[in-house]
Formats: structure tokens, C-alpha cells, sequence
């Protein structure tokens, strides 16, 4: 048994808090990750960043900071640089949104993740980032 495969097959929960009462979301949002998630940036000086291998699976999830009762819902992942460390430039959300890293990089995967506030028809956007390892 390799070294890295004792690490692999974990699953990593990203959890965007977003305060929906904001008239700006973006600006108000914090992020929380499984025990398991190693977190590089908090998103409080740069650009939010966890560690996963080759093998891991990343599940995101969305809630409302301030009212339960509005949902926060994932509409898509897109590429945006780095690695392709997914199987597709694209992954669309359907209740749930997840991808499994299937190769790793140097550099960091950035990604951006698009979301709907309760029935508005406004799209929110925000970056994340994913460094990968063996």
C-alpha cells in the first residue's frame, strides 16, 4: 500500500455560509469545511483554499447565515485556471453539488462557483481554490 492511499478517498465538506439579508452576499459570506479539510486560505486575506488528493471527493453545500428559511442554492463549478483536477470544466449542480479529484497539479485549481438566493432570479458568484496533492 502506497503512502498516499492511506490519505485518499476522503470526503471534504465546503459549507458557504451566506448572510441572504445582504444586499451584496459576496461580501458577507464565510466559509466551513469537514474536520478532515485541511484549510491553506480562509478567504480572509486572498482567495479560500483547501487541500485534497488524488482520489477525494468534495461535496459543497449552501445556507443562509441569517433567515433558515431562504434557501441557498448551487447552480454550477467552472474552470476557471490551474490543473484540470476534475473531469470536466463544468459541473452542474442538481440538489447536490460534488466532483471527485482525479489528477493533481503544481499550481492551484481555481474554480467559481455560481448560486441562487431563495426565488430571485440573480445569479451570485464567488472563487474558490483547491491545491492537490498524490
Amino acid at each position: 500500500m502506497s503512502a498516499h492511499s492511506i490519505f485518499a478517498q476522503e470526503v471534504h465538506t465546503i459549507v458557504l455560509n451566506i448572510d441572504t439579508k445582504n444586499i451584496v452576499p459576496e461580501n458577507t459570506l464565510s466559509w466551513a469545511v469537514s474536520e478532515n479539510t485541511t484549510v491553506l486560505n480562509s478567504g480572509d486575506n486572498g482567495i479560500f483554499t483547501i487541500f485534497a488528493r488524488v482520489g477525494d471527493e468534495i461535496h459543497w453545500e449552501a445556507k443562509s447565515l441569517t433567515d433558515s428559511g431562504v434557501p441557498v442554492r448551487f447552480l454550477e463549478l467552472n474552470y476557471l485556471g490551474g490543473p484540470r483536477i476534475f473531469s470536466r470544466n463544468k459541473i452542474e449542480a442538481n440538489d447536490y453539488l460534488m466532483a471527485t479529484v482525479i489528477r493533481a497539479g503544481k499550481e492551484n485549481y481555481i474554480y467559481q462557483l455560481k448560486y441562487q438566493i431563495g426565488k430571485e432570479p440573480k445569479q451570485h458568484t464567488i472563487t474558490g481554490q483547491i491545491r492537490t496533492g498524490e
